[in-house]
């Protein structure tokens, strides 16, 4: 819905942002929180990817998964429990993905804005100079308009990217914006690219019944060597084929299926190819030349600050070639429209960004990894790891053989990172990452006592293990060899 009229001809607006997903959203309640007079004009839908194409469906799609799963082997909890041969009736599955887009939307909806001191238009954006801005409604019986924009927030997102090998050609597929209408389980299914969306797709189809095989140079690239290879173990004995291998070409068949080739030769047919490799800015029909606004095609050129080379210019999230996590978008939009309003200049950027592979069980991940702990801190930096079968709440919940918690320490025992890789790693790695943004040690973060047998239990162990283990080192071991009574 449209909320029309403008009052005048070209209305005057404290701030207009471009886009009504996590960040935009964000910008706009705070912009009207703060008392300025805020318009979001969003050309899709209300909620952005995350609300219809991304994060909520998919979540919902691996929650039926998993429960078809936990259903097929429930020999493991009780006798005569498993039922191995169910699939999925895609139907219902479908039904509940859409119920769950709607329980979300329902409180994102232009009206809600709308009651929170936000105008919303549906409709797309383009400059006409720095500050005048036409918008093309949605509705094609309206007539594009003008607004005037003191200042600007973009928060247009990304798009999947389609391999040259596929565009334009006559070969089917499906990305993350169009795989959660589907209400039909295909036999087989390709996965082309081994990220998290690849990733998480791929197991919960093959949870579902469909035969999948992945497809890429590597699964996870940008996670622990040891989650990749525990994720590795895992689709494996789930029957996920994973090809090593970059795809080079695909081809149409006869029969309506499916091939990829791999650059070494390789081959895999499916009946549906799901295409997940990686996503770029959304920035081109925003006319940004128009605004003087310089980017490239990694996106929207920004300081610090998310100001652009215009100073009352900002962008935020995707649009401007971020990490592309929901969160981080959401974080992004509130420091841009922080910094134009209030009297400060924070940093809109941040290395502390937690982000989490919803596959089962979970890959999470901060701040640094190994090697980059080994090229700031040499031998002085220090890794430290516990493996799920030393962690109860595991053992207890049947995952001890694939899992870990590590976690990666400065010299002076300051957290800078982890790996973790258990079901409940999506929740455990926001505890590493408020330690990491108030400058914690390990000895600080195991002062908090943790519920047992919670998995949140497992790091104050390890924090608790570290602590004691560098209490024995140096002059205060010495000390206390001196002063101890027994």
């Amino acid at each position: 819905q449209v909320l029309w009229p403008m009052a005048e001809e070209i209305e005057q607006f404290s701030v207009a942002i471009i886009g009504a997903g996590s960040g935009g959203l964000t910008a706009g309640k705070f912009a009207a929180r703060l008392g300025a007079k805020a318009v979001v004009i969003e050309k899709k839908h209300v909620g952005g990817d995350c609300t219809w194409t991304g994060c909520v469906p998919s979540k919902a799609l691996i929650k039926a998964s998993k429960v078809i799963h936990t259903a097929r082997h429930a020999d493991k909890f009780s006798q005569g429990g498993a039922q191995p041969d169910i699939k999925a009736d895609m139907k219902k599955v479908h039904k509940y993905v859409q119920d769950t887009i709607a329980s979300v939307y329902q409180h994102e909806t232009p009206e809600v804005f709308e009651s929170q001191g936000v105008r919303v238009l549906l409709g797309t954006a383009s400059f006409e100079d720095a500050h005048i801005i036409t918008v093309r409604p949605t509705d094609p019986e309206k007539k594009p308009f003008k607004i005037h924009a003191a200042r600007v927030v973009i928060c247009t997102g990304a798009r999947p990217v389609i391999p040259s090998f596929l565009a334009g050609k006559d070969i089917p597929f499906h990305t993350y914006e169009t795989i959660f209408d589907l209400d039909v389980l295909p036999p087989s299914l390709l996965v082309l690219g081994g990220g998290p969306i690849g990733a998480e797709i791929g197991q919960a189809y093959a949870r579902f019944g469909c035969k999948v095989t992945i497809m890429a140079s590597s699964l996870l690239p940008k996670e622990d060597p040891q989650a990749r290879k525990v994720m590795e173990e895992v689709f494996k004995n789930e029957g996920i084929r994973f090809v090593t291998e970059r795809v080079a070409a695909a081809e149409k068949n006869a029969d309506g299926t499916i091939t990829l080739t791999g650059d070494k030769g390789t081959t895999a047919t499916a009946a549906m190819l799901f295409v997940a490799t990686g996503r770029e800015p959304v920035i081109d029909n925003l006319n940004l030349g128009a605004a003087g606004v310089a980017y490239t095609d990694k996106g929207i050129t920004v300081d610090n600050t998310l100001r652009t080379n215009v100073k009352h210019i900002y962008a935020a999230g995707d649009c401007i070639g971020s990490p592309q996590f929901t969160h981080y978008a959401g974080w992004q939009a509130f420091m841009a429209v922080r910094n134009f309003i209030l009297p400060s200049s924070d940093k809109g950027v941040s290395d502390i960004i937690p982000r989490v592979t919803f596959t089962d069980p979970e890959v999470a991940a901060v701040g640094m990894d190994e090697k980059e702990l080994r090229e700031k801190y040499g031998d002085k930096g220090k890794v430290v790891v516990r493996h799920l079968e030393h962690v109860d709440r595991a053992v207890c919940e049947g995952e001890q053989a694939a899992g870990y918690y590590k976690l990666f320490l400065s010299d002076k025992d300051k957290l800078k990172g982890a790996s973790i890789v258990c079901q409940r790693a999506g929740e455990l790695i926001n505890e590493i990452a408020v330690g990491m943004a108030n400058g914690l040690s390990i000895r600080d973060m195991g002062l908090a006592i943790h519920a047992y047998p919670s998995f949140g239990f497992g790091l104050q162990q390890m924090y608790s293990d570290q602590a004691v283990e560098a209490l024995f080192h140096g002059m205060t071991g010495t000390l206390i060899s001196l002063l101890k009574k027994v």
